[in-house]
């Protein structure tokens, strides 16, 4: 692909100066950052891609970069809809996305940036990882990267789960290691499959196995949190069955052991080895599920609003059926919902031929909604 040589205009160098003296210098006073194998991220035009844990991810990657040379990317839509913090993104060359919803002017967007010359940053399994380990792709992505013609690098972030998973409230100060892979090789014109292989395997690793030197040593309250990604008690299957106390101990309802938690999210009881609390939430994800078509399977207390206008949401109970989901007595197919996604850690939204609804979660866990949903309506997002 032919490229100009890119002028950063006025408003990007403006928004890259109010993130360089805000949220990089964040990153590495709490992460101790270290690039591996050099001082900057490759040059573009290129695509760069990685393991996504961490808010702070895109921040991370332009700790690496010169002023008037950071990163361009996709985001999540929920960053970009209003305020100054969505004015700066998308100052610096941010594009917002509904992730599984097909977005043709997307693609449009990115080879623009691609022909000037851009560093173009995007997550492929569609946002941040909630127990550190891989993550499904979303499959136009790796087609996107083998055909724009551009250099193709994994760059990986070792300790992004461990210093501030994605059910926490706040970071752990840990040694972050940002390692740049080789290009990956399309030459000879793999298929998707072999090429979804290709792409994957640099950013395969299970980010709860990490070495001791970027473990962080202490953290503040590590158990907050934890529920949203622990929904269910491992043993009885009741969905809110762990209970967080004192803010560095959980307990599953259905027996009396109580686990510590540490610094880098393990669980412990008394002196034997720590558990991964990705292998309980995978333990979590394989269990049957309860309720039916006359008996919910979740509910919750929601707000709920239509669109994206969060200040018309309205407080209710949000009910979910083997066959529907109920709002406050609204009935909505689970066959007529096409996509659904999550925002930040406490949102919800799905959306129908016609509507688009939005729920927010002020308590409980809108991952254990989006699992189940998954599970119960594999045609959402397919």
């Amino acid at each position: 692909m032919s490229h100009t040589l890119y002028h950063p205009p006025f408003r990007q160098i403006a928004a890259e100066l109010a993130f360089r003296s805000t949220l990089v210098p964040f990153c590495k006073a709490w992460w101790d950052l270290e690039l591996t194998g050099g001082s900057q991220l490759p040059p573009g035009p290129c695509f760069i891609y990685g393991n996504h844990s961490g808010n702070y991810d895109p921040f991370i990657y332009n700790a690496f970069t010169q002023l008037g040379q950071s990163t361009a990317g996709v985001m999540t839509m929920e960053y970009l809809e209003s305020g100054p913090v969505a004015a700066l993104f998308q100052a610096v060359g941010i594009q917002g996305t509904r992730k599984r919803v097909p977005e043709p002017h997307l693609i449009r967007r990115i080879y623009e940036m691609l022909k000037a010359g851009r560093r173009v940053v995007i997550f492929p399994e569609g946002g941040r990882r909630w127990d550190g380990r891989p993550a499904p792709w979303i499959e136009s992505t790796a087609k996107l990267f083998m055909r724009a013609g551009v250099p193709v690098y994994p760059v990986e972030i070792i300790g992004s789960y461990v210093a501030w998973p994605r059910w926490a409230p706040w970071p752990r100060p840990a040694h972050v290691k940002v390692k740049v892979h080789d290009a990956v090789d399309f030459s000879d014109n793999p298929s998707l499959e072999e090429g979804l292989r290709r792409l994957k395997a640099p950013i395969s690793a299970d980010e709860t196995v990490v070495p001791d030197e970027i473990r962080p040593a202490w953290a503040f309250r590590p158990a907050i949190g934890l529920d949203r990604l622990l929904y269910r008690d491992p043993d009885t299957g009741q969905f809110g069955g762990i209970a967080v106390r004192d803010g560095w101990h959980v307990t599953a309802q259905g027996g009396a052991d109580v686990f510590r938690v540490l610094p880098d999210s393990r669980l412990q009881l008394a002196n034997e080895e720590p558990l991964s609390t990705a292998d309980i939430y995978a333990r979590i994800c394989s269990m049957d599920l309860p309720g039916g078509a006359d008996r919910p399977i979740l509910t919750q207390d929601a707000h709920v609003w239509e669109g994206r206008h969060f200040a018309s949401r309205k407080p209710g109970r949000l009910q979910l059926f083997s066959d529907h989901v109920d709002w406050n007595g609204a009935r909505y197919p689970l066959e007529s919902i096409n996509y659904m996604g999550l925002e930040r850690s406490d949102r919800l939204w799905l959306m129908t031929g016609t509507e688009h609804l939005s729920a927010y979660f002020p308590t409980g866990s809108v991952l254990a909604w989006y699992d189940t949903l998954g599970r119960i309506a594999p045609h959402i997002n397919s």
